[in-house]
């Protein structure tokens, strides 16, 4: 398991493409002739990194990438023939959880390295459509997610998916010469069968069952606005 399929939507007027990555498209996450990308510490600075990678590094992630219990997706945005790599999106550790063996559930990730492209919109639909394909395609019960506390565009993009704040780590980041919390947030599978597992019986709290109501119009939405190739 490495790369996820592709998946085509709109945003506004732009098309975006979530595709598998390549060891050749490493270069653009670096590329100093569009800017730097993560050498770049707006870029990193909620990423819970301090250094600026090199092509190098990216390969190496690159090649660990294709081994690990994860699907990724680069983010492209397309002009015409034009096709240019903005991003990345992910679902990692995914595998089953609990004593029964039978919870299955995954850890979110996700960052768009042309600030040009913040703020449109691009990191909600990229949630979307990667929250649809988890669970209805990958039959996860669970997505957990993380936010440093300052990145309120992130902590936003994913409430728009239906993703509701569990709790705070405390001192889990030094941005900006100070310590920042990191909230924690979860995602549920909200179609029956797999709602119905997660509580079993429970009564779900009242927030959960709002949450519920924004997932499910998240996957409608994918399922008329996301082309799975």
């Amino acid at each position: 398991m490495a790369f996820g399929p592709i998946m085509r939507l709109k945003v506004g007027e732009l098309t975006i493409e979530l595709a598998p990555l390549t060891r050749d498209s490493m270069s653009e996450f670096v590329n100093l002739a569009h800017g730097g990308g993560m050498q770049r510490r707006t870029v990193t600075r909620y990423l819970g990194r301090q250094d600026a990678p090199t092509l190098e590094d990216e390969v190496d992630w690159f090649d660990k990438s294709r081994t690990d219990a994860s699907l990724i997706w680069g983010i492209w945005a397309i002009d015409g023939d034009s096709r240019t790599l903005i991003g990345n999106s992910s679902l990692n550790s995914i595998g089953e959880d609990g004593h029964s063996g039978f919870i299955r559930q995954a850890t979110s990730g996700s960052m768009i390295f042309r600030p040009e492209y913040w703020g449109k919109g691009i990191a909600s639909a990229a949630h979307k459509a990667r929250t649809w394909y988890a669970f209805k395609h990958l039959g996860l019960h669970r997505i957990k997610s993380a936010v440093i506390q300052g990145n309120g565009g992130s902590s936003k993009a994913l409430g728009r998916s239906g993703y509701t704040y569990v709790y705070t780590e405390r001192n889990e980041a030094f941005v900006d010469g100070e310590l920042r919390h990191l909230d924690c947030f979860e995602c549920l599978n909200p179609l029956d069968l797999f709602w119905r597992q997660w509580w079993h019986g429970e009564r779900p709290p009242q927030v959960s069952q709002e949450a519920r109501k924004l997932t499910l119009e998240t996957l409608q939405w994918a399922e008329e606005n996301v082309e799975l190739a």
